[in-house]
Formats: structure tokens, C-alpha cells, sequence
């Protein structure tokens, strides 16, 4: 019988070191008070609300990545959109975090995807968990924009402007925020509404390769009246890159056009005319 006791007192002991070597959790808790807004030098500084783009529109998700694992998704239906709660383990943690409004959202083999690209924020934060916290997040942009200026007149025949680019992003590698491409950009507006108006803008969204890099890209602005013939195109190629406007403007229906893109500093815009 005292072997017995023994032999059971010995179990006891193993099983209480196995369950000491698990390793232990924290309870962290991220705000996001608001995400960086970068302006563009003739704007006039401005806090933004919580979790909103430059426009003032919120936000719709946010995401939490632990290196490559998808930890957590929060939307803006959440009253706590925007606080973060999580359980982590202790030790050192590279933290990803992305903002957006984008729509058609999903997290697939390690990417984040849309179907329709808005402006997204995010931050890569590195924390060494010890004990329950506190953090501030501070997002910045993660996408840049191409602005198309039509700076002539548009005729009064005119039907519809296709704007397409070589190459188009849709999707982000949170570890690293460089995008996949998922093919060329090709969109119709109509324009039938703006005839007689000069100075009209188109914005679009934009990702790179290589967030933080300039890549180059080409386009091609093709309008048609409404008998579908070509009353005005132009064609070259543009730097784009992450929180960065590129400035795309000319005349597109008289005069001469231009090809030559011109680096200045968004970020720092890229202005190429047409």
C-alpha cells in the first residue's frame, strides 16, 4: 500500500511540473485612437475622427495578425470598434495591424483581399508580453491614389471615359504590407453628365508591390462619344506608390498632350500629365 501512495505521489508531481512549463498568458489591450492622416502641403493639418479616412468616412475593419497568423477581425457594427482585447502569451510578438473600408473582404493563405479597394491603414507593432497592458496603435496609410484631372473642357457629345492601368493590386501581405497583383485596372465612368466642365477628377485606390517603393506603371485614358467613337486619348506611364497621390491631369480633347512624369512631395504627390 505505501508503494502505492508513492508511486501516485510521484504522478502527481510530474503532472504539476508538466502544467508549470505551459506557458502563460496576458490579457493586452490595443486603442486606436485615430490613424495618421498625411496631408497634402496647401491642406491645413487636421486630428482625424477615429478610424476615418481623409473624407471623413469611418472605417469598416480591422484586422489583427501575430506574424502571419490571422488573429481577429472587428467591425464597425462593434461598439468597441477600434479596442482590442486579446489574450497573448508571453514573450516577444510582431504584431500587424490593417484598417479599411474596402469591400468584398477576405483572409485567405496569409492575404488580406477585396473586390473594391478603399483607403487602408495599418502598423507593424513589436511587443514583449510580460504581463497585462495598455498599447496605442498609430495607423498610417498603406494605400496610395491616382488622381485623373481632365483639364480641358469635356465635349458636349461625350459619353464615357475608360481609364485602365497595367497593373492592379488587390490584395496585402499583412507582414510585410506589399500587395499581389491581380491584374490590370480597367473601368468605365460616364461623363455624359460632365459635358460642357473642365477640371474634372476621377480618384482611384491604389497598392504596390513593395510598400514604401515606387513602382511605374502604364496608362491609357480613352474617351468615346455616344456613338462610340474616340474623341480623346492619351497613353504613358506614371509612378505610383503607398501613401503617395500621383497627380494624372492634361488636356485630353485639344491641344498637345505630355508623357513626362514628375516626382515632387502625400507622402509626396507624383504629377504626370497627359
Amino acid at each position: 500500500m505505501k508503494r502505492f501512495f508513492l508511486l501516485a505521489s510521484s504522478v502527481l508531481m510530474l503532472l504539476s511540473c508538466g502544467n508549470n512549463d505551459e506557458p502563460s498568458q496576458h490579457k493586452v489591450t490595443f486603442r486606436i485612437p485615430q490613424v495618421s492622416v498625411n496631408t497634402e502641403p496647401m491642406e491645413s493639418p487636421r486630428k482625424a475622427p477615429i478610424l476615418t479616412d481623409d473624407d471623413g468616412k469611418q472605417m469598416t475593419d480591422l484586422f489583427l495578425f501575430d506574424g502571419s497568423t490571422y488573429l481577429l477581425r472587428q467591425q464597425n457594427t462593434d461598439p468597441e470598434f477600434g479596442t482590442i482585447t486579446v489574450m497573448l502569451t508571453a514573450g516577444t510578438h510582431n504584431l500587424h495591424f490593417i484598417a479599411t473600408r474596402s469591400e468584398g473582404l477576405d483572409c485567405t493563405d496569409g492575404l488580406l483581399t477585396c473586390t473594391s479597394l478603399k483607403p487602408t491603414f495599418g502598423d507593424h507593432y513589436t511587443i514583449n508580453v510580460a504581463g497585462s497592458s495598455d498599447e496605442y496603435v498609430t495607423m498610417e496609410r498603406i494605400t496610395g491614389q491616382v488622381v485623373v484631372t481632365i483639364e480641358d473642357e469635356i465635349p458636349a457629345d461625350a459619353k464615357s471615359l475608360r481609364i485602365q492601368f497595367g497593373d492592379f493590386y488587390t490584395s496585402i501581405d499583412p507582414t510585410t504590407f506589399n500587395a499581389t497583383r491581380t491584374g490590370a485596372y480597367d473601368t468605365s465612368v460616364d461623363i455624359s453628365g460632365k459635358a460642357g466642365k473642365s477640371g474634372q477628377s476621377f480618384t482611384i485606390n491604389i497598392l504596390v508591390p513593395n510598400y514604401g517603393v515606387e513602382h511605374t506603371t502604364s496608362f491609357t485614358l480613352t474617351a468615346k462619344n455616344t456613338s462610340g467613337t474616340i474623341i480623346g486619348q492619351a497613353t504613358g506611364t506614371m509612378p505610383i506608390c503607398s501613401n503617395t497621390k500621383t497627380l494624372l491631369h492634361g488636356n485630353l480633347f485639344t491641344g498637345t498632350r505630355s508623357f513626362i512624369s514628375i516626382s515632387t512631395a502625400w507622402n509626396a504627390d507624383k504629377d504626370a500629365s497627359f
